[in-house]
């Protein structure tokens, strides 16, 4: 049985092995049929566990006695066996519920992540890679803004999922002298805080009208150090919630040396990268018509078909020889956590099958426990017992092994989740509500399984049952 199920396991193992490549988006690096040592271990395994397997029901069979087995009457240590099948049927549930844990969190987590106030509006906003503008790029937003269905649009160094800023810099921190904290700076055009949909705190939004908030920087690079020095401390930006506080930023319009610019407003937090990494110090500066960047695009809801189509159309006008890499800031995002996604349904699959073996196992142990009791059944039927106390009968000592295995999988599952999400900045924490969902579940299942076998024993003929030979 061990050879022919093992056959069988490496034939659908091989031909499974391209979808499931494609499903991962890579090839494998390691296959049982390319690693030698691999498939040896693999055999070893199987080989093994075929010998305890028939090892035991023949250690089993060995300690009877002829005349009793003869009678269908099978002597030895059966609490001893009993034993040992509980155990695996405890064991089996352990590992489903483990898996069922782990699924739980898994989808709970990439919930989170998708739905999680990210400190902008995602919806409904376009994004387009960064390019070269050729000086055409404030003609063409600004003919772009004409077309109906868009709201607003900015020319900006930063496009979400493309880092967390244009550029770094190290400046003193305030509160720990003879520390560095390490700021974002992001370049964009004055409508990058109306375009993304920020929200203000205190202060004001850069304005093209003030002539400090949009200094060019190639005006500035091309500046002596000292002048440059000056200019840039005088140029304002607008800065987050997170970065006032780290700088112990408490007064607006007050140049600041370090960072080289003027704060003239606070916004909420943002997440400019990855739920993964944690929010860091951002600056945002403006340029009132970067010659390099992207695009971001806001769009009215339900002319999404329409902007994209007169977006392509005034794309070819102006750049034709230039790919338009045009996407939606959501579906960017939510590509962000693929492996996730991946993951939970590999989760959903594996804990639908481990289920479905546990089931398996319990209702071996329950049509061996109603083969052993048949007599007792159809004593209990004669006497007045009703289906339900029967049924009931046999659940108890079933949920018994299940709660055990909850109580052995629980703190193991807890661990292992609790260790996979400290890769995530921004996390769920584990609940007891997820382990009771997961009892539950199980419970319920073993009721089913045990239900269909104990109502068939219970409505059975008592006279059938009483028969001697």
């Amino acid at each position: 049985f061990f050879l022919i199920a093992s056959s069988l396991a490496f034939i659908v193992y091989q031909l499974s092995l391209h979808p499931v490549e494609n499903y991962l988006g890579r090839p494998l690096v390691q296959t049982f049929f390319s690693n030698l040592s691999l498939f040896l271990s693999a055999c070893g395994i199987i080989l093994l566990i075929s010998f305890l397997t028939g090892i035991y029901p023949a250690w089993v069979v060995s300690g009877f006695k002829p005349a009793s087995t003869l009678k269908g009457k099978f002597a030895g240590n059966v609490s001893g066996h009993n034993l040992v099948r509980k155990s695996l049927v405890v064991l089996q549930f352990a590992i489903s519920i483990v898996v069922l844990i782990a699924l739980i969190v898994v989808q709970q987590q990439v919930s989170f992540m998708k739905n999680k106030n990210i400190g902008f509006n995602k919806n409904n906003l376009l994004s387009i890679g960064a390019v070269s503008w050729d000086g055409k790029g404030e003609a063409f937003k600004n003919e772009l803004l004409n077309q109906p269905g868009i709201v607003s649009a900015s020319i900006t160094g930063w496009t979400p999922t493309q880092g967390a800023g244009t550029m770094t810099s190290e400046i003193d921190d305030p509160g720990h002298p003879g520390n560095k904290i390490k700021v974002w700076y992001i370049n964009a055009d004055p409508d990058i805080a109306k375009t993304l949909g920020l929200h203000l705190q205190r202060g004001r939004f850069l304005d093209i009208t003030f002539s400090s908030d949009t200094e060019s920087q190639d005006s500035l690079m091309r500046m002596e150090r000292q002048q440059y020095e000056v200019a840039a401390a005088r140029q304002s930006s607008i800065i987050t919630a997170y970065t006032a506080k780290a700088l112990h930023i408490n007064t607006l319009n007050k140049p600041l040396k370090d960072a080289k610019t003027t704060p003239v407003g606070i916004v909420d937090d943002f997440n400019n990268e990855s739920l993964k990494d944690a929010i860091e110090p951002t600056i945002i500066v403006a340029e009132k018509s970067p010659a390099y960047g992207g695009m971001l695009v806001r769009v009215k809801p339900g002319a999404e078909k329409q902007v994209t189509a007169s977006l392509n159309k005034l794309w070819r006008q102006f750049y034709p020889e230039k790919l338009l890499d045009l996407n939606w800031v959501d579906e960017t995002l939510a590509d962000q956590y693929k492996a996730e996604s991946k993951l939970q349904q590999l989760f959903t699959f594996f804990s639908g099958l481990s289920m479905f073996l546990a089931a398996l196992g319990i209702f071996g142990l329950i049509v061996q426990a109603t083969a052993q009791r048949i007599k007792e059944i159809g004593i209990r039927k004669v006497l007045g017992a009703s289906v339900h106390s029967i049924v009931q009968l046999f659940s108890i000592d079933f949920i018994k092994l299940i709660i055990i295995a909850i109580i052995i999988a629980s703190p193991i599952a807890w661990w292992l989740m609790n260790q996979w999400l400290q890769d995530f900045a921004y996390r769920i924490y584990i609940n007891w509500q997820v382990f009771g969902l997961a009892g539950f579940i199980a419970i319920f299942i073993a009721l089913i399984t045990i239900s269909f076998q104990a109502i068939k024993a219970a409505m059975a003929n008592p006279v059938k049952s009483l028969r001697t030979e």
